[in-house]
């Protein structure tokens, strides 16, 4: 049986200080986790940005590593209104039975922010999936 996509869209306003974070899903124990396939965010101003997707586990610390980041993990320059996909890594994208997805900021160069319309967009699916 295929599994089909879900879309998880956050929007997080303001994230001034570095390393602040936003909790955006706790993967629940009725379908044994889940499984982010793919990643994109939007901002509305242009500038340097640099924020992960995290696995956090239910302690409040990192439980599987970065999910998502910038392209080669550093940051990246934005343009307005354009969305940009995250890398994924392979390794961390299954969020397991009661960790937490959250959103980090990462120091950004020039001191730009998500801006009050900014928006993450998450697709997953529930369980386990391999790709290919």
């Amino acid at each position: 049986m295929a599994q089909g996509s879900k879309f998880l869209v956050v929007a997080p306003d303001t994230m001034p200080g570095d390393g602040d974070l936003c909790y955006l899903a706790k993967a629940s124990s009725v379908y044994g986790g889940f499984t982010v396939i793919a990643a994109h965010a939007v901002t509305g101003v242009a500038g340097t940005l640099n924020f992960v997707l995290q696995n956090y586990g239910s302690t409040g610390t990192v439980a599987g590593g970065t999910v998502a980041g910038m392209s080669g993990g550093t940051a990246t320059v934005w343009a307005a209104d354009t969305p940009q996909s995250l890398t994924i890594t392979a390794a961390n994208q299954f969020i397991d039975s009661g960790e937490w997805l959250v959103l980090k900021k990462v120091e950004a160069a020039g001191g730009n922010d998500l801006t009050a319309d900014a928006t993450i967009i998450v697709e997953y699916v529930d369980g386990i999936t391999t790709q290919g």
